[in-house]
């Protein structure tokens, strides 16, 4: 009887303090000392005043041939109207990269499906502008 008596007691002690837990939330509040506060407002204004950042691209062709990466890129405008690509020439290599992803497994199905008309495409982790980030 003392066990049944122990058991009920632990059990509404622990929904009472859940319930006191789940209740009280929208009343934490976090003291920090004034060095804490000074690193994380230099951490957002470092933040604010990157140009870039890094994110996933698909980089679709590399080739040292201006022809065949203006073919590629032609493909690809007319298969995806309206989505982001760039090309760069890195000496002696012409490169064409598409698409912005935030981490690798969000880029995956979209690289499955390019590599049935690219089958040299491939992720690269690429700095990107923010400007392009916001006008696409």
């Amino acid at each position: 009887m003392l066990t049944g008596f122990l058991r009920t007691y632990f059990i509404l002690a622990l929904t009472g303090l859940w319930w006191s837990s789940a209740s009280g939330q929208d009343n934490v509040k976090v003291n920090t000392s004034s060095s804490v506060d000074r690193y994380l407002l230099q951490f957002v204004n470092e933040g604010k005043s990157r140009e870039s950042i890094k994110a996933w691209r698909i980089q679709i062709i590399t080739t040292d041939d201006r022809r065949e990466m203006e073919a590629a890129r032609s493909t690809f405008a007319s298969m995806y109207p309206g989505m982001n690509m760039e090309w760069k020439h890195v000496a002696p290599y012409y490169q064409v990269r598409v698409g912005y992803f935030e981490n690798k497994n969000k880029l995956m199905p979209f690289l499955l499906e390019l590599k049935k008309t690219f089958p040299a495409a491939t992720p690269v982790y690429d700095n990107v502008s923010k400007r392009a980030l916001v006008s696409n």
